[in-house]
């Protein structure tokens, strides 16, 4: 493999890490509102913990310190934004009711 694919493959890891560990916050989180991702979660801290690292240790190899942390950081951020509106958007409570 050349090395452009091993970093092309590095950052795909790292941005999936990153997603991983928001989403497994916003599992452990009380506003979660999937009810299957809610019953999942009880870990939700601890494997979000272990996926923020491994993001931040993958982003770091292959960018550097600082900008594996922004980088880090800022895929995390975003996805722990968009996870309550697309919760909102695919309204589980309503079904869950049903």
């Amino acid at each position: 493999m050349s090395a452009d694919t091993l970093a092309t493959l590095y950052c795909v890891l790292a941005g999936g890490a990153s997603v991983f560990s928001a989403l497994a916050f916003y599992a452990a989180s009380p506003h979660c509102r999937w009810p299957r991702l809610r019953r999942a979660g009880r870990l939700g801290r601890q494997i979000g913990l272990v996926a923020f690292a491994t993001s931040l240790w993958l982003w770091m190899g292959q960018l550097g310190l600082a900008t594996g942390l922004c980088v880090t950081l800022g895929g995390w951020m975003l996805t722990a934004l968009v996870l309550p509106y697309l919760a909102a958007w695919t309204r589980p409570d309503a079904e869950a009711r049903r």
